[in-house]
């Protein structure tokens, strides 16, 4: 029965958070265990409350990266590991860990890694995300468990805004960004940028509809995002609506308490998705083009909603764009009136 586990989660947090249930039947069966987490300083925040020994950030990548590697290695090295669970896929990650003398090493076959592992899975690209990393250690286990925990979040209430009564609705719509230039660049824009962001005028219009509704409302994004909610903030102002533009200015960790506050998020950005589903916030999400198929990625648990107007777009950057104001508007309105908010 191992004692030290140590366990590499994914580098988005998205994925990190869907990793969840998969830390707690690790946690299930293994209750004496002392289990350290290494993920991006990003996803620290997600493990508030979880019980985890120590956090160990991966900052091997950049200037100096090297010298961090070996530091890295011998930190894992000095507390003598007797079971890492990679839900990491590189081969880098798990040539660290063999370095690193972790006693025994499970994690999925990529990369041409089997060889440095103890225990592997072939990967099954059907299995919905929480499924992925939950079957990992559950078929180490011979299947012995049935069931997927829930996906939760420990979170308590933001201090960053005041609750007034009314209904209170986030949005994280994205940036405004540049067009291609030209064609070799435009293939990465349609992917990268305009497939996956909510276009400034279609938003303009939206927050119009909503300005006229008793609803207070929080945008939240990271620091990209500031340019397009200023003008979304001016505008609602303008309509005397109370709003807070936290853009750019949380943590992840302020980032979910102010989610978790909510009672409505609308996102472009499916980790915010999780941090609501997680959080046990109701959701809309606006479906673009995105990395992986929906069905794998969705949150199993929480009360979510799609709309998805592109599903005869040939272009990815078409498919959000689809959505029109009028959709979401009548959405939000849907919901809210259901609850009871208005």
């Amino acid at each position: 029965m191992p004692k030290q586990i140590i366990m590499r989660t994914s580098n988005y947090i998205g994925d990190t958070i869907m990793m969840l249930p998969a830390l707690e039947l690790v946690q299930r069966e293994y209750p004496d265990a002392s289990i350290t987490i290494v993920c991006k300083a990003k996803s620290r925040d997600i493990f508030r409350g979880k019980g985890i020994k120590d956090i160990i950030i991966d900052d091997t990548k950049g200037k100096g990266r090297f010298f961090r590697t070996l530091q890295f290695v011998r930190k894992l090295r000095k507390n003598k590991y007797d079971l890492g669970i990679l839900f990491h896929n590189s081969f880098l990650t798990a040539l660290l860990f063999r370095l690193a003398k972790v006693k025994t090493l499970i994690g999925y076959q990529k990369e041409g890694r089997k060889f440095l592992l103890d225990f592997s899975l072939p990967i099954d690209r059907s299995w919905h995300y929480s499924n992925h990393y939950a079957n990992l250690v559950n078929i180490y286990w011979n299947s012995k468990y049935d069931y997927l925990p829930p996906m939760i979040l420990e979170f308590k209430k933001t201090e960053l805004f005041d609750k007034a009564g009314r209904p209170l609705v986030g949005f994280l719509l994205g940036e405004e960004c540049a067009k291609a230039q030209n064609h070799k660049d435009s293939y990465a824009y349609r992917i990268k940028k305009g497939a996956r962001r909510y276009p400034l005028n279609l938003g303009e219009k939206l927050f119009e509809y909503l300005s006229k509704e008793d609803i207070d409302f929080v945008l939240l994004g990271d620091s990209k995002d500031c340019k397009n909610h200023r003008i979304y903030t001016n505008l609602l102002k303008k309509n005397m609506k109370h709003v807070v533009d936290l853009t750019g200015k949380t943590s992840v960790g302020e980032c979910i308490d102010a989610i978790g506050t909510l009672d409505l998020l609308v996102t472009i950005d499916t980790s915010a998705m999780h941090m609501a589903a997680a959080t046990n916030t109701e959701f809309i999400l606006l479906q673009g083009k995105g990395t992986s198929p929906l069905s794998v990625v969705f949150p199993i648990d929480g009360e979510g909603h799609v709309l998805n107007k592109g599903q005869h777009c040939l272009r990815g950057e078409d498919m959000i764009s689809a959505i029109k104001p009028d959709d979401i508007y009548h959405k939000i309105m849907e919901l809210l009136e259901k609850k009871s908010y208005l």
